[in-house]
């Protein structure tokens, strides 16, 4: 391989790198969304099924993005380890940008993990509400029905029943 083709491969990397980085800011973002779904007192269903949407891109886009990174990656492998010197800045820009896609990996690790609880505390609620208002349809159920069964035809409230 030539020395242009290889340097043009290492520069494919970088590329590939910042955009994988552009991708997990746009994630944070749609996490940081849905954080904010989860804290309102309205739920609303259809956007955090929204942000769950777009996230599914963005994820998409960065297996699609590894797998090309590493394709490349795996061309110049060998030239980048032995001629570490000749590609240092390139190299170094690289591990720039790994160790910033790693800090943003981990603040999306933590900020999933509290919506997460989050989510199950909504959710909790959620059921909560749905059990009491069974119980009180029940109740209400069964009210009509003793007052329907306990007033007979002939009964009535209002007739006098002097005569």
């Amino acid at each position: 391989m030539r020395e242009e083709e290889k340097l043009t491969y290492i520069n494919i990397l970088i590329s590939t790198l910042k955009k994988k980085e552009d991708l997990l800011k746009k994630l944070k973002a749609e996490t940081d969304k849905q954080a904010d779904l989860i804290a309102e007192s309205e739920f609303d269903p259809d956007a955090f099924d929204a942000t769950i949407s777009k996230k599914q891109e963005y994820i998409d886009s960065l297996l699609q993005l590894d797998d090309g990174f590493m394709d490349i990656y795996s061309k110049v492998k060998e030239t980048m380890k032995n001629n570490s010197s000749d590609y240092r800045p390139e190299i170094e820009e690289a591990k720039k940008l790994i160790k910033r896609q790693t800090e943003l990996s981990v603040e999306l690790q933590s900020l999933e993990s509290k919506n997460q609880t989050g989510l199950a505390i909504h959710l909790s609620r959620g059921k909560q509400k749905v059990r009491e208002f069974k119980t009180s349809s029940k109740t209400a159920a069964a009210y009509y029905k003793s007052m329907t069964n306990h007033h007979q035809d002939g009964d009535s409230y209002f007739l006098d029943r002097k005569k």
